[in-house]
């Protein structure tokens, strides 16, 4: 039962108080549906906000959430479950060491509180009579565990955290009835384990020669006789074990124990044939009979016979290895014809009727996409634009172009800084830098960029998160300080444009079949020009590391600098001087 729902619903409770309410032990405890009678949509709404916030232990999750990414969360209804989520469990977490007794009955109200007991019933509902069999054994496990605990326990100091490990490992160690309940419970076991009186009906099989007695292997170096030999030599107190004598010992009290074993009847067996081939009665069972004791031969109705009944599991496995074998060596060109020609028709008939056959030999195809999609996805009376980005994402995965651009999905929020927030955050120190007037210095302008910028909403709330990310945003500063001599005013060169756009319905990039136009834009962070000569430069700043492959670009592999060159073209430069690419890396 180790992994049955009500087993991790305790080890996740056990492993938010053992590491102290780690952010992954709160979500395993929701996502096994027996913790409050959440929605899975108020679940994974949580889940998300939280993973956003990358927030653990306890006291992080007991104050209010407030950060709601430009107003993208609902902080009333996160913090409603925020409540509905934590009151039971700070109530059960408040329990320090104390009697069993008192320990059980807070764990009482704690399932309760957390309608475990309700959930339970509503998993359990829609299932088979079966499989609810199988539902009603974990309940009554769980509960037996706690009898457990409560008789052994009683009276005695423990504390929540040494409870719920016991729990969860009679949890874990519990097992499936292998038989129905309603059939009375059945003991199998070996011969050499049997005692007198072991239950009302005893029903022993495969009582032949080879079992019964059994017969012990010599594997040593000295035979039977030579141990004999050497033990008639010796003094007494020092004796050679024979195994033959010791296990005839051994099997008379085994046929003794057998015969007495059952308080009510007790039936022996033996098979006539066993492995495809005779076998012999146990010396036991002839002396049996011999003692007046009735047998009955029971044989097989060979009138009811079928195919199925024919053979035996060994002869059919060998004979269909036997056939499979010969097949892969004996396989004609008529053979293969005939089969490939019986697999098309029949993936036409399939096809016909609307169905289709997994073990079919098929290939992985695509189609296009429905009329209603296309439209919904690209409006004809609307025009049909790319980003440079997108095309960079399309020659390097086109799944991940398919993702992202066509179902529109988008990766998961995160406060804490990563890769891409410390480029965004560079790159708005620099854009302000570079939007400020003239009058000051630019290190006076960059100082003041510094400050404008850290002071937003954004990146407060990132970097002012934790001590580590605070460290994160000064090294970002000094790296800011360090490459900002790049963005330093050159007399020889002016400054033409920022945030210059490129790209739109008078640019087409290139005409489709049906007759609409595919335009691609973008944006580049800065356009400069030399006064001496008009040349025209281009500078973007990138939010991790970028390198120039040549390979790429001649390929067609990197889109964004022939792009790039698309707003200098348009403005009439005949000549490029730069072209730089500034990057966080």
């Amino acid at each position: 039962m180790a992994h049955h729902p009500l087993t991790q619903f305790v080890e996740s409770i056990l492993a938010l108080k053992r590491y102290r309410f780690r952010q992954e032990d709160l979500i395993n405890l929701l996502r096994t549906g027996l913790y409050t009678d959440l929605s899975q949509a108020d679940i994974d709404a949580f889940e998300q906000y939280i993973r956003y916030l990358g927030i653990n232990g306890l006291p992080a999750f007991q104050q209010t959430f407030t950060k709601s990414h430009h107003g993208k969360f609902n902080l009333e209804r996160l913090n409603a479950l925020r409540l509905r989520i934590l009151t039971p469990l700070e109530t059960l977490f408040a329990s320090r060491k104390q009697k069993a007794e008192n320990l059980l009955q807070k764990w009482n109200v704690f399932l309760k509180e957390g309608a475990v007991t309700k959930q339970l019933q509503d998993l359990t509902a829609t299932m088979e009579a079966l499989e609810q069999e199988r539902q009603a054994e974990v309940w009554k496990a769980f509960c037996h565990v706690l009898e457990q605990f409560a008789t052994v326990f009683a009276g005695s100091q423990v504390s929540l955290e040494d409870f719920l490990a016991l729990l969860h490992s009679g949890m874990s160690l519990s097992q499936y009835r292998t038989i129905p309940a309603t059939v009375d419970t059945v003991l199998v076991q070996s011969y050499d384990l049997i005692a007198p009186l072991t239950a009302d009906f005893v029903y022993a099989i495969g009582l032949t020669q080879d079992h019964l007695p059994k017969i012990a292997q010599n594997t040593s170096l000295l035979t039977d006789e030579e141990r004999q030999s050497l033990n008639q030599a010796t003094e007494e107190g020092v004796q050679l074990l024979i195994a033959s004598s010791e296990n005839l010992k051994k099997n008379r009290y085994t046929m003794l124990s057998l015969i007495n074993s059952a308080r009510k009847q007790l039936v022996l067996s033996a098979p006539s044939l066993f492995n495809e081939s005779e076998s012999k009665e146990s010396a036991y069972l002839q002396e049996l009979i011999h003692f007046g004791f009735g047998r009955r031969e029971r044989r097989m109705n060979h009138k009811g016979l079928s195919k199925e009944d024919m053979g035996s599991y060994h002869s059919l496995l060998s004979s269909l290895v036997a056939y499979h074998q010969q097949g892969e060596m004996s396989e004609t060109e008529q053979d293969l014809t005939f089969i490939k020609v019986l697999t098309r028709v029949m993936g036409k008939k399939l096809d016909q009727q609307g169905l289709e056959n997994p073990a079919l030999p098929t290939s992985p195809s695509s189609k296009p996409l429905a009329k209603d999609t296309l439209q919904a996805l690209y409006p004809t009376d609307q025009e049909f634009y790319l980003s440079t980005s997108g095309l960079t994402e399309f020659y390097r995965n086109e799944y991940s172009y398919f993702l992202r651009y066509v179902l529109g999905l988008q990766e998961e929020l995160r406060l804490r800084p990563d890769a891409r927030s410390h480029g965004n955050f560079l790159h708005r120190i620099f854009e302000r830098a570079l939007q400020l007037p003239d009058e000051d210095s630019f290190d006076q302008r960059l100082e003041q960029a510094i400050q404008e910028t850290s002071q937003e909403r954004e990146f407060e709330a990132i970097y002012q998160e934790s001590l580590e990310a605070q460290f994160t945003k000064e090294v970002l500063l000094d790296v800011a300080r360090t490459t900002g001599h790049i963005l330093r005013h050159n007399p020889a060169i002016e400054t033409i444009k920022e945030e210059a756009n490129f790209g739109g319905k008078d640019q087409a990039f290139i005409q489709l079949d049906n007759g609409r136009s595919v335009h691609v834009r973008g944006k580049v962070d800065r356009i400069d020009r030399l006064k001496a000569d008009g040349a025209i430069g281009v500078v973007d700043y990138k939010s991790s590391l970028t390198q120039f492959q040549f390979p790429h670009f001649f390929n067609g592999l990197n889109s964004q600098l022939p792009t790039y060159l698309a707003d200098p073209k348009k403005r009439g430069g005949t000549e490029l001087f730069r072209c730089h690419v500034l990057g966080n890396g």
